[in-house]
């Protein structure tokens, strides 16, 4: 498998590609850590813990919204739910909040790669440099503080369309604002499920295999950390 050439323009996901979350999970931070014995959560049965996580997400569903505001009153609403539902792990309504606020406005909990900025500095001296992310609208602070918030050409969120990956309507917003055809760009994700619906649009695909335990795809290119992306193009 290899990348036909020309490329003009890369867009990349950000969780697990660009970082990783702090704690190795992006909803169990380590603000939640200091109220949430994680022993007793996993002396929970499976099938219970999977029930109340569904519920939980019910209060992060894709829609539209812009603000941090919003996003805060979101993942309130998940933690006092997570807490509600499950009574044996005694997490107040305040405490709640507390963890809530920390997962919003705490960079920490963010760890960037070590060859990231390294990297998308030396692609964006050749390239259009873009982002495809399901997130929430704190990241753009995240990526400001970080110092990469200007190296993107373009930035797709689904929480500006209301729809996450893999929709194609994701994949077609970044491609307008890219303004390249999709024979000429590349996406990288750590999900083949992404990278098919891109693959179908002609987005040239790559997996990133930064998360723990994954195999390499028989269908797309793969790479174990950015930075080995520049041995392909």
């Amino acid at each position: 498998m290899i990348i036909k050439k020309p490329i003009r323009g890369i867009f990349f996901d950000l969780g697990w590609t660009i970082f990783r979350p702090y704690t190795g999970d992006w909803k169990i931070t380590a603000k939640a850590l200091e109220f949430i014995n994680l022993e007793l959560i996993h002396t929970i049965p499976k099938e219970r813990l999977h029930t109340v996580f569904i519920k939980a997400n019910e209060c992060l569903k894709t829609e539209v919204y812009k603000k941090e505001v919003e996003e805060l009153e979101r993942y309130i609403n998940f933690y006092k739910t997570f807490g509600k539902m499950l009574p044996e792990i005694k997490l107040s309504d305040q405490q709640a909040e507390i963890i809530a606020y920390d997962r919003v406005y705490n960079d920490s909990n963010y760890v960037f790669y070590d060859d990231a900025k390294k990297t998308i500095q030396g692609l964006k001296k050749k390239y259009k440099i873009g982002v495809i992310s399901d997130s929430d609208p704190s990241i753009v602070r995240v990526l400001k503080n970080a110092g990469l918030y200007d190296y993107f050409d373009q930035l797709t969120f689904n929480f500006e369309l209301g729809v996450n990956k893999p929709s194609s309507l994701i994949f077609e917003n970044a491609l307008q604002g890219m303004n390249l055809p999709a024979k000429e760009t590349l996406f990288i994700d750590d999900y083949e499920k992404n990278l098919d619906s891109a693959a179908n649009l002609g987005i040239q695909s790559i997996l990133i295999l930064s998360k723990p335990n994954f195999q390499e795809s028989s269908r797309y290119p793969s790479v174990n950390k950015l930075s080995d992306l520049l041995l392909l193009l």
